[in-house]
């Protein structure tokens, strides 16, 4: 049976308080939505069938092919009339890259900043601990839900996977590694859980906003992602260092490169990756990828459910962050003048008549890091697991921060995680551009209420592979499954509160109008 279409409009007041709509057996009315002349048209149209793997060039068996002729001319006006103070700039980044990736591969795990839920909570976690997690980008969050209701969500989750023939990776395995899976009743519970969403709002808060910036850090939204489980002996999820949120956007997009402009500049030093400006404008997805993002997240993250630390699957992660980006951001620019050495590279953009490459980045796909594209961060001495965690522990890694998957899962258990990132309240997360079925035009969409309709009808979230998914499927979540009021917030179920300061009232009211509800 196939998947109910999805228009993008605005769904009726009334249908939001329908118990027939909110348990999924009807798909609601639809209020229309006037398409303004003067929306720039992007096209957001559903997404092929796929898995995880198609979001990596190398990970998905493809070859990276150089890039259109347009980004010679993009690599000359990022640098044009900057090329002396960005070789500075360089020269100066190799060697803090030295002293930076000589403490990584000492220290290894005990890097890691550890938060106590507890401290969360109570609001005391320590500025040290503030600090080391913005210095290295990463953290776990110890005791964000109990662990006995950490496992018995598993459990639920595992039946429900064994009930229904779910897609996933490796397609050629009955057992999958990575579910693309997004509605379980055990997800819908974690995501609302009001400890995992106060954990989030603190994640969130570690960025800071201008006032004027259409932001509030302090009320997380749920992004609604995959289920993993890793057993003993897979070595097919050996996920490669990468970085999501786009690739060839962080040079292309005009929002996106503005975020990096000091490292651009060759003020390397003075850029700050906890500064939102041009964050919440920027376009993460141009090319509509497989993997792609159209959703600003403050950090990735995951909901540990079982045991599982070095050597047992889990999480790798290159633990510097404000350097390292800077280093793979400039890259494309220097080439090495003696083989084999890291040292003496020069500001060399490509030859006319050569191809053109951002080394590890392809449109469509994450970008990927490599010790021969990047020999300076000593990839195979820097990219940590994280410590063990127990069933109920976070962790989570800053949307920049390079990461990837170990080898093998040498250890006992099945390594298994709910994907659940940091992503705040802002009117671009509640909004989407994407295509009016009705007219062909391409008026604003709401992300978060496109997200709502596609948990009501059981299919995959706008920023995932396509297809009908969960439609037909025995047991799948509903609103029911939401633990808390903060959780129907964050799912789109119910209105943000419109008191605050001006600034954070009028987003509300501005995502309620995206969401559908009324302002009073």
């Amino acid at each position: 049976m196939p998947a109910p279409a999805l228009t993008s409009s605005t769904i009726a007041q009334k249908c939001l308080t329908c118990p027939s709509f909110l348990r999924g057996a009807c798909q609601g009315m639809e209020a229309p939505v006037r398409c303004l002349a003067t929306e720039i048209p992007l096209d957001r149209r559903g997404k092929r069938e796929g898995n995880i793997s198609h979001a990596f060039t190398s990970f998905s068996g493809k070859k990276a092919a150089p890039l259109p002729e347009r980004y010679r001319l993009l690599k000359k006006n990022l640098t044009a009339g900057r090329e002396e103070a960005l070789q500075k700039s360089w020269d100066d980044l190799v060697e803090v890259l030295k002293e930076r990736t000589e403490e990584v591969a000492t220290k290894r795990e005990r890097i890691i900043p550890i938060v106590q839920f507890n401290d969360i909570s109570t609001k005391s976690v320590p500025s040290e601990t503030i600090e080391a997690i913005r210095r290295t980008g990463v953290a776990v969050v110890k005791g964000v839900i109990d662990r006995s209701k950490a496992e018995a969500l598993l459990a639920e989750c595992k039946e429900y996977l064994t009930s229904n023939p779910h897609n996933g990776f490796p397609t050629d395995s009955d057992r999958k590694v990575v579910y693309e899976t997004y509605w379980s009743p055990s997800q819908i519970k974690a995501r609302t859980d009001p400890n995992m969403l106060r954990t989030q709002s603190f994640m969130n808060q570690l960025f800071t906003s201008q006032p004027d910036q259409k932001v509030d850090l302090s009320t997380p939204l749920a992004y609604c992602d995959r289920i993993q489980i890793r057993p003993p002996g897979d070595t097919h999820f050996a996920l490669s260092p990468h970085v999501d949120a786009g690739s060839v956007e962080r040079w292309e997009d005009k929002a996106y490169s503005h975020v990096y402009r000091k490292i651009f500049e060759g003020k390397w030093r003075e850029y700050n990756p906890w500064d939102l400006t041009g964050r919440l404008d920027a376009v993460m997805d141009m090319y509509n990828g497989a993997g792609g993002t159209s959703v600003f997240r403050t950090f990735q993250g995951w909901l540990g459910l079982s045991e599982h630390g070095p050597q047992q699957g889990t999480l790798v992660t290159h633990p510097i962050l404000q350097p390292s980006t800077a280093y793979w951001l400039l890259r494309p620019f220097f080439t090495p003048t003696r083989a084999g050495s890291l040292d003496g590279w020069k500001f060399a953009p490509e030859k006319e008549d050569g191809d053109v490459f951002l080394h590890g980045a392809t449109p469509g796909t994450a970008q990927e890091h490599t010790p021969g594209y990047h020999p300076h961060l000593r990839l195979e001495e820097t990219m940590i697991p994280y410590p063990t965690v127990e069933p109920g522990d976070t962790v989570f890694w800053s949307v920049d921060t390079i990461h990837g998957t170990e080898n093998n899962n040498v250890g006992p258990n099945d390594a298994c995680v709910f994907y659940i990132p940091a992503t705040p309240l802002t009117e671009g997360n509640a909004r989407r551009l994407g295509l009016c079925a009705s007219t062909g035009l391409t008026p604003p969409q709401r992300y978060l209420a496109r997200q709502r309709d596609a948990m009501l009808a059981g299919t995959p979230p706008p920023d995932f592979p396509g297809g009908s998914g969960e439609y037909t499927f025995k047991g799948r979540g509903t609103v029911k499954d939401i633990v808390s009021e903060q959780g129907k917030l964050a799912l789109g179920f119910s209105p943000f509160p419109t008191n605050g300061d001006a600034t954070r009232a009028e987003l509300a009211r501005k995502a309620n109008e995206i969401l559908g509800y009324r302002s009073a």
